[in-house]
C-alpha cells in the first residue's frame, strides 16, 4: 500500500522555461474545458515550491529548465510523498531522458512541438486516467 496522498486539489502547474509553451498549454486547458486553477514556474526551483504550496493533482513539466531540471524536480517530487498525475514535456530528440523521467510516476508525455488541439488531447487523456 502506499503512503502518498491521493488527494484531489483542484490545482494544475505548469512548468516551462518557455512563455510561449505555457501559454499555448493555458489554450489548451481551456480548449478542453478542464475547470482548474492554474499556477505556473518558470524554473524548476520555483516549480518544487509551487508543488509544495498548491499540491496539484496534475503538473506539466518541462525536462529542461533553469535552476533544476525536471528529472531533479521529479526526484524532489517523489521525496515529497504524494500522487500527482505527471506529464512531461520535451523535444523529441531527448529520448533519453524522456526514458529516464519514465522511472518516475509520468502520466503522459507530450513531444514537442506540439499543437493546443494535440496538448488538449492528452491532457484530458491523463485527467481521465484513474488515481
Amino acid at each position: 500500500m502506499s503512503l502518498a496522498t491521493k488527494t484531489k486539489s483542484n490545482v494544475l502547474l505548469i512548468a516551462d522555461d518557455s512563455e510561449a509553451i505555457r501559454i499555448l498549454l493555458k489554450e489548451a486547458i481551456t480548449l478542453g474545458n478542464i475547470k482548474k486553477k492554474i499556477v505556473e514556474a518558470d524554473n524548476g526551483i520555483d516549480a518544487v515550491k509551487l508543488f509544495r504550496q498548491y499540491k496539484p493533482d496534475l503538473i506539466i513539466l518541462d525536462i529542461f529548465m533553469p535552476k533544476a531540471d525536471g528529472l531533479q524536480v521529479l526526484h524532489a517530487f517523489d521525496k515529497l510523498n504524494r500522487q500527482s498525475k505527471i506529464i512531461i514535456t520535451s523535444a523529441s530528440e531527448n529520448m533519453k531522458f524522456i526514458q529516464q523521467a519514465k522511472g518516475h510516476r509520468i502520466s503522459g508525455i507530450l513531444l514537442k512541438p506540439f499543437t493546443k488541439q494535440n496538448a488538449s488531447q492528452v491532457i484530458t487523456q491523463v485527467m481521465n486516467q484513474p488515481w
